[in-house]
């Protein structure tokens, strides 16, 4: 190639570049290829799928049309999120085609059943699982384990069977894992030579496994001190054994559920290490011993202890010293002797459910009752007599002492029917009068009209209270909900709040759309995603939570698919400036070759003008070309990777300046995408062009003597070509490679005298080229952290909020 072609081919690919900007600029608007093995993946999902969304099949281009609930990178399918979309059938092996899917959640589908496929394991860049609430049979998927960037996944609430895989404990960047509300048997898997476990979860903060049938011990091994749990929800399950004394080794633990199992011997000592726990729940076990001294837990709000075998004793000191409480339940157990009366006077306190014990003599109450006390549970103990508070007018039950059956004996005190006088909190709908709805609608506290609500159940693991009576608590969360959820303030209703037979706080809610009467498919979408993601956080008082969302209704919609008038006038627009800018650049690249084929006779730098090409002179090629493609990959904004580097593409002008030529098959990288470059290379290779180089040396260098550095010069070009990535020098490190091969050969690396290219027209910095890369770039690379482009980087997803 003659170098007087460079300024025709220079103008020629500007107006390309142009004409091709603003087609793209228009008709990205409305198409986005997708990649095919994406698309076929998809198309066979939803043909296994019953209630796949309308927008579904309209086209084969998911991303570009776009299809509701799919989120694309480029053409690459990266998140899929079909929350309550009422989907039924199988999640098949297709799933696994998907191979750049980042999030996946297809939480709150009952109508998906049967077993997971096992290619779910395929999905190697996968951050977000989440399959909760929905019908899924059969053992959970060893392949499930061996997502190494999995931070997230919630299985809860399905119908699993088998025992946990050991596999999980491979998923070393997990923070929430969620299994609970299943029927899991076995133990816990815990490391044991090569085989995982889940103590190697040292990032794990939430460990939900309550509500399943699992067994054995629980190992000393599966807690450490390294570990940063705040949930550990083992409650309604069948362990046995003692309670592991390494569990005081945890100290960040918040909420510690070990309830409804059969475990045994004696609390550890060390548990009182626990300072930062708010409840504590050993009830419905067969433990022994000593009550366990919980003094050091000045967080504590709730605490239970019921149903246990316990040494008999009198009431702890701790019952006198923990200024947080709000509940204290012991019941079933052994203790006697008089209550102190300080433990009425905690200002948090709600509740105290102290019956089937043996607490005997004068029950006094004491001079100053805390605010909060709603509830003095004491049935069924040996109470003979009583002092009352005139502080204190809330529920009180003394049925079965033998107080009742003296001075007592017709008091409400001595009714069982006083516990039955609750005030149940029901959003108001006062302002909307008395209309009514149809039976499949339900009224908007918002707007007084009829609509269709997104619906389900919240469930509390641990709430920090037990009063259902506070109106301030529920119009709190009601808050948080629209804030949090981005509806219209008042568009959310809280009905029949209760604790349930797991002593889960219970409540249905209903949120409601801002206008008309239903939501759109996209906002269903968000907010189950918020709610199973745990995005949504509620007020503290609340504790940890899942929800179950009920099937929604959607409004009914044909069959047909169409594009719309935007659409359809982006499409022609875009194809018109295509056609117009072919046109002329056609009549354009004609004109420019007359021109070229003129300059060429004029000028032939290896002809007729003589030159040749030295070893010193190929070497300033060399820097030149490799300038110029320092630039593409580390200046130019977004980043350009040629893909068809060789000696025909680099073009010389009339001082043997290099010129990096031919961008028919670059490829912009964006910020987002720029861990994920192809390596492939897209030009053709042959014998005498193999990356640019000549099988043989010609004539002119192997009679011209010693080539300096030439050893050097062939050890930097073997490691350009190196497989791995981590072994290839970026650009930059090349360019200043050869600079030190000039320099050591007595040549200049200057512009003036050598081989120059874009980049040097672009970075005149003060300070010359060797500035621009060396000391630059360096400076660029500390400012940018990883610094050199990585062509075989992986995609770092964004952060995710963590719940606790």
């Amino acid at each position: 190639m003659v170098a007087a072609a460079t300024s025709t081919m220079t103008a020629t690919w500007r107006l390309l570049l142009i004409c091709v900007a603003y087609f793209f600029t228009v008709f990205s608007m409305v198409s986005s290829v997708t990649d095919p093995r994406d698309a076929a993946a998809l198309r066979s999902l939803m043909d296994q799928w019953d209630n796949t969304p309308p927008s579904w099949g309209g086209s084969d281009d998911p991303c570009g049309t776009p299809w509701e609930g799919v989120s694309c990178n480029s053409s690459r399918i990266t998140a899929l999120g079909l929350s309550t979309m009422g989907l039924k059938g199988r999640l098949s092996g297709d799933i696994g085609e998907l191979a750049e899917l980042r999030s996946l959640d297809l939480s709150f589908n009952p109508g998906l059943t049967g077993s997971l496929t096992s290619r779910l394991g395929d999905l190697q860049k996968l951050n977000i699982l989440i399959l909760a609430g929905c019908g899924f049979t059969g053992s959970i998927p060893d392949e499930i384990g061996y997502l190494k960037d999995l931070s997230f996944l919630a299985l809860n609430s399905n119908n699993f069977t088998g025992k946990i895989p050991a596999s999980l404990g491979n998923l070393t960047k997990v923070y929430w894992l969620d299994l609970a509300d299943n029927q899991l048997t076995g133990p816990i898997p815990i490391s044991s030579g090569s085989s995982p476990g889940l103590d190697l979860l040292l990032k794990a903060k939430h460990f939900h496994f309550n509500k399943n049938q699992l067994s054995g011990t629980i190992s000393p091994k599966l807690f450490s001190s390294e570990m940063i749990l705040i949930h550990v929800l083992f409650d309604g399950n069948q362990f046995t054994g003692s309670i592991p004394s390494t569990l005081g080794l945890v100290q960040t633990l918040e909420v510690l559920r070990l309830d409804r199992n059969t475990l045994t011997g004696k609390v550890p000592e060390n548990l009182s290490n626990l300072t930062n726990i708010i409840e504590l729940n050993l009830a419905h076990n067969k433990l022994v011993g000593s009550l366990p001294d919980l003094s050091d837990m000045k967080s504590l709000n709730y605490v239970d202890l019921s149903n246990n075998s316990f040494d008999p004793s009198e009431s702890p000191l701790w019952f006198s010293t923990l200024p947080s409480l709000t509940t204290l339940v012991m019941e079933y157990g052994a203790l006697q002797g008089p209550l102190p009366n300080k433990l009425f006077g905690y200002p948090q306190l709600q509740q105290v459910k102290l019956r089937k014990n043996a607490f005997n003599g004068t029950l006094s109450l004491g001079d100053t009752v805390g605010p909060e006390l709603q509830l003095v549970d004491l049935q069924d103990n040996d109470i003979s007599s009583v002092t009352l508070s005139s502080g204190y007018t809330n529920t009180l039950i003394l049925v079965g002492n033998p107080v009742c059956t003296t001075a007592l004996s017709n008091t409400n005190y001595c009714q069982i029917q006083q516990q039955q006088a609750k005030r149940i909190y029901s959003t108001s709908l006062a302002n909307c009068g008395g209309k009514s709805c149809p039976l499949d609608q339900k009224l908007s506290p918002q707007s007084c009209e009829c609509a269709y609500p997104y619906e389900g159940t919240l469930y509390f693991r641990g709430p920090m209270f037990r009063d259902l009576s506070n109106v301030n608590t529920y119009h709190s969360l009601e808050m948080s909900l629209w804030v949090k959820l981005g509806l219209t303030p008042g568009s959310v209703s809280l009905q029949n709040p209760f604790f349930n037979n797991d002593d889960y706080l219970q409540i249905q809610l209903e949120l409601f759309p801002s206008t008309g009467k239903y939501f759109n498919r996209s906002d269903v979408q968000r907010i189950g995603f918020d709610l199973s993601n745990q995005t949504y956080k509620p007020p503290p008082l609340f504790g940890p939570y899942y929800f179950i969302a009920s099937p929604y209704t959607f409004p009914a919609q044909g069959n047909g698919h169409s594009l719309s008038s935007r659409m359809v006038i982006g499409i022609i627009t875009g194809c018109s400036a295509l056609v117009l800018c072919l046109v002329a650049l056609g009549i354009y690249a004609f004109w420019q070759k007359r021109r070229a084929e003129q300059a060429i006779g004029f000028s032939r730098p290896f002809g007729r003008s003589g030159i040749a090409l030295d070893w010193k002179r190929r070497l300033r090629v060399a820097l030149g070309s490799a300038r110029g493609l320092a630039y593409l990959h580390e200046l130019a904004d977004p980043p350009i990777i040629h893909r068809d580097v060789k000696s025909t593409n680099i073009l010389l002008d009339e001082n043997l300046m290099a010129k990096v030529a031919d961008f028919g098959l670059s490829k912009l990288v964006s910020d987002c995408t720029k861990g994920h470059v192809s390596t492939q290379v897209k030009g053709t290779l042959s014998d005498e062009e193999f990356y640019g180089l000549r099988d043989k040396m010609d004539r002119s260098l192997r009679d011209a003597g010693p080539l300096p550095e030439l050893g050097r010069y062939l050890e930097l070009a073997l490691k350009c070509v190196d497989e791995t990535a981590a072994e290839r020098p970026t650009m930059s490190e090349a360019v200043k490679e050869i600079e030190i091969i000039i320099q050591n050969s007595g040549a200049s690396t200057s512009s003036s005298a050598s081989a120059s290219s874009s980049a040097t027209d672009f970075g005149a910095v003060k300070g010359g080229d060797k500035l621009l890369y060396g000391e630059h770039l360096r400076k660029k690379e500390a400012r940018d952290g990883d610094g050199a482009f990585d062509y075989s980087g992986g995609f770092s997803v964004p952060t995710r909020i963590e719940p606790k």
